[in-house]
């Protein structure tokens, strides 16, 4: 691997990119590396020393932070001002987002992209530019930010984020009800998702050892005990894991579905798979082997799903379902326009 390049500024890495360095690969402070598509001969571009809280305006609940900046530390600093970040997930910041692993947990939450009110970023040829704004109500431009999410750092080099922060709430408890069968898991899930105000978070994981179903309540003291006695639920520890693991020649494919049909995804995988829904719809699988993950992508188009494979050997992370040929040239024409000659892997 090529010797590891570490910027300190907005300025540095564009000037180091203006020097064209070849091909590189973003590495944030968590890492997701096991979890993306081999990169081949990059030099890693590591982000962390770009890690300042550089704004934090409280009472328009918004920050600017540096792309390297590691969740814990912003939360530990939000929490001094009655403020979090409404988004599941560790490490980076610029990672978060980049990645986009979770989405929502739970319906009609905060996605990553509702987020993101601006940022300052550099292309791959060393230009910098910005988009968006540090404040919610702007109207300044094209929203080119919303396109850091899920994007895996192959379009550009964010470097600051403007965020969109929300109050703590009052009070809020994490659930768990275990010991149920994949079938009563998903009508429980279904359930709490369908409240007027549906928890927080809300998580289902099913296996060889049965099913739970957990998540978090927030607000009032009064409502998060009302919740947790109406619907039977103990208190239990925060859900930290939002990812399923599977040992070589395991693979692990992540993916979305309608939480409607997901009892249909269960059937198709077999009740012993290991299977991680989260509120917003995305899914994991566990798979024992490649074939296996094969032949579940092919059964995937008669539910309506799509996935890819996030945890296998490097050569066969992000094989998943045909895109939409729409959607295919869209991503191809925004690589052609943002990082024409590769770079950026």
């Amino acid at each position: 691997m090529t010797a590891a390049l570490r910027p300190r500024s907005t300025p540095e890495l564009a000037e180091l990119l203006r020097s064209r360095p070849g091909r590189l690969r973003i590495w944030g402070t968590g890492t997701r590396q096991h979890r993306l598509p081999d990169a081949g001969p990059a030099a890693p571009l590591h982000l962390a020393g770009l890690d300042a809280i550089e704004r934090l305006d409280a009472p328009d609940q918004t920050c600017s932070v540096g792309a390297g900046l590691r969740r814990e530390v912003l939360d530990a600093e939000l929490a001094r001002h009655g403020l979090e970040l409404p988004l599941a997930g560790g490490g980076s910041i610029g990672g978060l987002f980049a990645s986009d692993d979770v989405g929502a947990v739970t319906v009609g939450g905060p996605a990553p992209r509702t987020l993101v009110l601006g940022m300052a970023a550099v292309l791959a040829d060393g230009t910098v530019f910005r988009s968006g704004a540090r404040v919610v109500k702007s109207v300044a431009g094209f929203d080119v930010h919303k396109l850091l999410v899920g994007s895996r750092g192959r379009l550009f080099v964010a470097t600051t984020l403007h965020l969109r922060l929300k109050p703590r709430p009052r009070a809020a408890v994490w659930f768990v009800r275990s010991g149920l069968d994949a079938e009563q898991a998903l009508r429980l899930f279904v359930q709490l998702r369908a409240l007027a105000v549906p928890p927080a978070a809300l998580h289902l994981r099913s296996g060889g050892h049965g099913a739970s179903v957990s998540g978090r309540f927030a607000g009032r003291g009064s409502f998060v005990a009302g919740m947790l006695r109406n619907h039977a639920l103990d208190e239990g520890p925060p859900v930290v894991d939002l990812h399923l693991h599977a040992a070589a020649p395991g693979e692990v494919l992540t993916g979305l579905v309608a939480p409607s049909r997901a009892l249909e995804l269960l059937a198709i995988t077999g009740a012993t798979t290991p299977f991680l829904l989260h509120g917003g719809g995305r899914f994991e699988c566990a798979l024992a082997t490649a074939a296996a993950t094969d032949a579940l992508l092919g059964k995937l188009s008669t539910i309506g799903a799509h996935a890819c494979i996030a945890q296998g050997s490097p050569a066969r992370r992000g094989v998943g379902t045909q895109l939409d040929p729409g959607q295919r040239r869209l991503c191809e024409g925004l690589e052609k326009a943002l990082n024409p000659d590769g770079i950026l892997v």
